[in-house]
């Protein structure tokens, strides 16, 4: 009986032992999370918890803003030689990447492949063809600058650019009552239909005299101003709201003049608080009726 307890005592030390050398649970080897949701044919994706936005494409999402250069043009036909240009990446799923582009007054969806490659990410993608100004991004997404670069081929190759170069970096939209134009002396405007500056319509600082998003303007601030002035501040306030411009005119201040201006939409109207509608209207009631020449004013 005895011989037996001495056996049971060993044992029982034997496993006391043992199990007080087992490793406590910080001393164990770290695991891998495995994102079960990035599993496709038969590949695991392994997610960094220390850096995950280098490894997460949603990471990636967001406004890329920069110039849209003509790259190759017909000089006959009139072309924009540039414009500021927003493309959004809107999500990724599957390798498969959704976005939209906003760009001299258009907005348009577009589809593509998403592949990474040597820590960057390449897509084609695709705009739907069904309007005139449709055609394809290629381009390269390199997570680490927030930057995107590539050309844009037109599907008509009869327009006046049917190719486009662009380097866009990553930007965040965000109205801003308080943007101010910040102007310093005169700017000439151009209109490549008539191939020559506009004259007696040059922009003055005078159109950021006043902020119309901010102040409540009267008619004594504003019955002297120059009409193209008058012009600029009151389309000062559709471009804080992120408003792209169809006038060529317009467009070309803005897209190379003012730098916080970003596109994103195409219609701004419900974006518009009731002080910018009064000013808008006030503003257009004087510029209807400003002739376009200095003098005019009897200065």
């Amino acid at each position: 009986m005895k011989i037996k307890q001495v056996i049971n005592f060993f044992i029982l030390a034997v496993f006391i032992t043992a199990c007080g050398e087992a490793k406590k649970p910080e001393e164990q080897a770290p695991m891998h999370i495995i994102d079960t949701a990035k599993i496709d044919d038969g590949q695991l994706a392994v997610n960094s918890i220390a850096n995950p936005s280098t490894s997460d494409p949603n990471s990636l999402i967001g406004f890329y803003v920069g110039d849209f250069e003509a790259v190759v043009l017909d000089e006959k036909k009139a072309p924009s030689y540039f414009n500021r240009i927003n493309i959004s990446i809107d999500s990724i799923v599957n390798e498969i990447l959704f976005g939209h582009s906003v760009v001299a007054g258009n907005k348009r969806p577009f589809k593509g492949n998403f592949l990474q490659k040597d820590g960057t990410y390449t897509s084609e993608a695709k705009e739907p063809g069904n309007e005139k100004y449709d055609g394809v991004f290629t381009f390269t997404i390199n997570p680490t600058t927030k930057n995107i670069s590539g050309n844009w081929a037109a599907n008509d190759k009869k327009l006046a650019v049917t190719k486009r170069s662009y380097s866009l970096s990553k930007k965040i939209f965000q109205y801003d009552p308080q943007q101010n134009l910040n102007l310093d002396g005169t700017h000439i405007v151009y209109d490549p239909k008539n191939d020559s500056e506009l004259e007696g319509e040059a922009i003055t600082d005078e159109a950021g005299k006043f902020n119309a998003s901010a102040v409540e303007l009267e008619g004594k601030d504003i019955e002297n101003m120059y009409k193209r002035d008058l012009e600029v501040m009151r389309n000062a306030i559709y471009a804080r709201h992120g408003y792209s411009f169809k006038n060529r005119i317009m467009r070309y201040f803005f897209d190379s003049e003012i730098s916080w201006y970003i596109p994103v939409s195409t219609d701004v109207s419900k974006e518009l608080t009731e002080l910018e509608k009064k000013n808008i209207a006030l503003i257009k009631s004087y510029e209807d009726y400003a002739t376009a020449y200095y003098d005019s004013f009897g200065r």
